[in-house]
């Protein structure tokens, strides 16, 4: 498998309908895509945006990223969000479950590990 990591700047009043559209529009395109494993946007309350996402195959992700930019400067230009520094590798290790198996219990948080 191989993973890009894209990070992206913007202004923080952008959140909501920047992670919308991609919810709504990026991401459909991604699961179409041949080699499709996952895609994750994780952002910052100070307007920093991270895309991971990862393909079985090096074509594949290759693509995505191509579609990331397009995608970005036809639905992003607008609120002036950078270009990404982008990260591109193979896989090393790699989990993921449909569920969680930990129930998300607050008042426990003293005994899970901390990694």
């Amino acid at each position: 498998m191989f993973a890009s990591v894209r990070t992206y700047r913007f202004s923080p009043v952008y959140i909501q309908e920047i992670g919308d559209k991609l919810q709504q529009m990026f991401v459909p395109l991604l699961e179409r895509m041949e080699g499709f494993v996952s895609y994750s946007w994780i952002t910052t309350p100070d307007g920093q945006g991270v895309g991971v996402c990862v393909f079985r195959d090096e074509q594949g992700l290759r693509e995505s990223i191509h579609l990331a930019a397009e995608f970005r400067n036809a639905h992003f230009s607008h609120i002036g969000m950078t270009t990404p520094e982008i990260i591109v590798g193979k896989v090393g290790a790699h989990s993921s479950v449909s569920e969680p198996i930990i129930p998300l219990n607050t008042q426990n948080r003293e005994n899970r590990p901390t990694h």
